[in-house]
């Protein structure tokens, strides 16, 4: 056999290795009514212990607050050990901008940033990267690290890919500054990703 063809056949078995590596396995999805609407969470796992978890609406009802999705994170987090995962290797977090409160949070911190306003004016240039750090800094899923905490972890929004657009005006306007931006442009949807990063809270596994 040539070098060539050896080399080809090295780089298959590399890449399927890869793949059976990173697949992973729908373990248990969880579906709960809450006051203010819904919410459905996925977990998944993979062969090397690593689990991921994916945050929507259940169903057509729309979905609750992030306030009121604390109390069934908290369930599922401490449901994973009888399944035989351990939630401090909980790497990622998948959603999409549902929420009413997100949206609004994004909005007012969208019309606030002179960052957001030049990126419109420039045709939405970079405006994933913003959505991103406006998130974080409107806290808008701060209230998930109420339960990471307790794991010595902290999760924020990594990624954000297909934003939407909608009239600033698509939200109720906090003074007069925020109706004369009523034609501003700020995210009503967008595919978000969140990453892990570890806190000091006594002693945790590395992962």
């Amino acid at each position: 056999m040539r070098p060539q063809t050896w080399i080809s056949v090295a780089l298959l078995a590399i890449s399927l290795a890869t793949v059976r590596a990173q697949s992973s396995e729908n373990v248990k999805i969880w579906t709960f009514s809450l006051e203010h609407g819904s919410l459905r969470i996925s977990l998944k796992s993979s062969s090397d212990g690593l689990s991921s978890l994916g945050f929507g609406p259940n169903g057509q009802a729309p979905e609750a607050p992030v306030a009121e999705q604390i109390e069934p994170l908290r369930q599922v987090l401490a449901q994973m050990p009888s399944l035989g995962l351990d939630p401090r290797k909980i790497t990622y977090v998948g959603t999409r901008i549902f929420s009413r409160d997100v949206i609004q949070k994004l909005a007012y911190a969208c019309a606030d940033s002179s960052a957001w306003g030049v990126s419109m004016r420039n045709g939405g240039q970079g405006n994933e990267k913003l959505v991103i750090a406006l998130l974080n800094q409107s806290g808008a899923y701060e209230s998930y690290n109420e339960v990471f905490r307790q794991f010595g972890m902290r999760v924020q929004v990594s990624a954000a890919e297909k934003v939407g657009l909608m009239p600033f005006s698509s939200v109720p306007p906090r003074d007069s500054r925020d109706r004369a931006n009523a034609k501003l442009l700020v995210p009503a949807d967008a595919m978000l990703g969140m990453r892990f990063s570890l806190v000091d809270s006594g002693p945790k596994e590395e992962k």
